[in-house]
């Protein structure tokens, strides 16, 4: 019989689809469903899932009866959890804001028990891969009443950027309940393990996402056919064609450091930042208009040529922009394993990456790009980017075929299966 897989956590779809898709047909003896996957609005992923999943559930807060509602508070009063969570809430939120949102807490924990009746009740799993494991996506394990498999799968985020108290608690409790754990680079594992006890150091296992290839097909074609599209598409992003085009950041949230970038814009002479092109994907995250419309306004007095992308771009479109970039700019303040970076690798362009990122993986397979310990560094290399250009020529040019060799979806795919094969016992 099957062993029946359930995909739960963050519905980010992008990233789950493009996983299960390369490892679901090679895993005959599991059934893999998923639950509450984002994204359904989109067609594409809608048939996209139906081809992976067997099931794919959605599940929201039901509208619950008085009977069932005085069942769900019974169950949750007697839920050391519960008390400890409003706990933490009162410590960090103070005696008004507590008592202004300790209602919204209560109402998440009964989400949360009602979310794991329905997985109880109505699903048949036996294992649940939960993914991004934060207080918002993990509460509902506490009130899981059925013996399960698990597994914890970080992303990136959820370690590097806990900004919460709650989330560093659930996570410090919930992890010795799971059965494996995976990250996707040792420096990863490191950080999960110095937060939370080198005592999980047994149920650790080193994967990475599989990133979707249509990009380094897309890539690979324009890179080796006609390049008469870069005339046409620098002219559809106003980028005069004798202008060195910088990449900076991949999306519009603020943790990419656009601002700090922008002020050693500032303190670079003018002679040479007037050479510049530089170009501000801005088109996904956590977008607000404020940051969008401040960088814009902070950019206006500068001599260099800017261009603002705030509309999704198709795999042509940024494959296009990847390639037609001189160099890119990632410096965000945390990251796990960028799949925006490893694709500019693909480009043999330059490369400028922050020091502070974990980014071993990448040194361990022989990647080359320039380093930067903090934005003062940055603007001496900026100063004298041509000449770092010039150097790091040649020593870029085998980024393409390591990024072939090791970033492989069936390079990556083995870890995955190796992992399944585990709980197969």
């Amino acid at each position: 019989m099957k062993k029946k897989v359930l995909i739960a956590g963050t519905g980010q779809a992008n990233y789950i689809l493009q996983l299960y898709e390369n490892i679901a047909p090679e895993l005959s003896r599991f059934s893999f469903s998923s639950i509450n996957l984002k994204g359904f609005g989109n067609l594409n992923v809608h048939e996209r899932a139906d081809k992976i999943f067997k099931y794919n559930y959605q599940f929201g807060f039901p509208s619950l009866n008085l009977g069932s509602l005085l069942k769900g508070i019974i169950h949750l009063s007697a839920s050391t959890y519960f008390w400890k969570d409003h706990r933490i809430h009162f410590a960090e939120k103070g005696l008004l804001n507590y008592l202004a949102h300790s209602y919204r807490l209560t109402k998440q924990h009964l989400h949360a028990y009602s979310f794991a009746r329905f997985i109880d009740g109505e699903t048949s799993t036996d294992i649940i891969h939960f993914h991004f494991l934060n207080h918002k996506h993990g509460l509902f394990i506490y009130y899981l009443q059925k013996d399960y498999k698990i597994i914890y799968t970080y992303w990136g985020s959820d370690i590097f950027r806990i900004s919460k108290w709650k989330d560093h608690e659930i996570q410090k409790t919930i992890l010795p309940k799971g059965n494996l754990i995976t990250a996707a680079t040792p420096e990863m594992q490191f950080a999960i393990q110095n937060r939370f006890g080198f005592n999980l150091l047994d149920k650790f296992r080193t994967a990475r996402f599989i990133h979707d290839e249509t990009f380094y097909n897309v890539a690979e074609q324009l890179l080796e056919g006609d390049k008469k599209w870069k005339a046409d598409f620098k002219e559809k992003l106003n980028i005069a064609e004798d202008k060195l085009v910088i990449l900076y950041g991949h999306n519009a949230v603020e943790e990419n450091n656009h601002l700090k970038f922008i002020e050693i814009l500032k303190e670079i002479p003018e002679e040479i930042i007037e050479k510049f092109h530089v170009v501000f994907p801005l088109s996904y995250g956590n977008r607000t208009m404020d940051h969008i419309n401040y960088i814009k306004k902070q950019c206006s007095n500068l001599n260099t040529g800017f261009t603002y992308i705030e509309k999704f771009l198709d795999w042509e479109m940024m494959a296009k922009l990847k390639i037609i970039s001189d160099v890119y700019i990632h410096a965000p303040t945390t990251d796990g394993l960028s799949a925006f970076l490893t694709e500019f690798f693909y480009t043999n362009n330059l490369a400028i990456v922050g020091s502070w990122l974990p980014y071993k993986t990448f040194k361990n397979y022989g990647l080359e790009y320039v380093e930067f310990n903090d934005f003062s560094d940055l603007k001496e290399i900026l100063k004298d980017i041509e000449q770092y250009l010039s150097i790091y020529k040649l020593k870029i040019a085998q980024n393409r075929s390591l990024i072939i060799q090791n970033f492989s979806i069936s390079e990556i795919q083995k870890n995955w299966l190796d992992i399944y094969s585990e709980l197969d016992k």
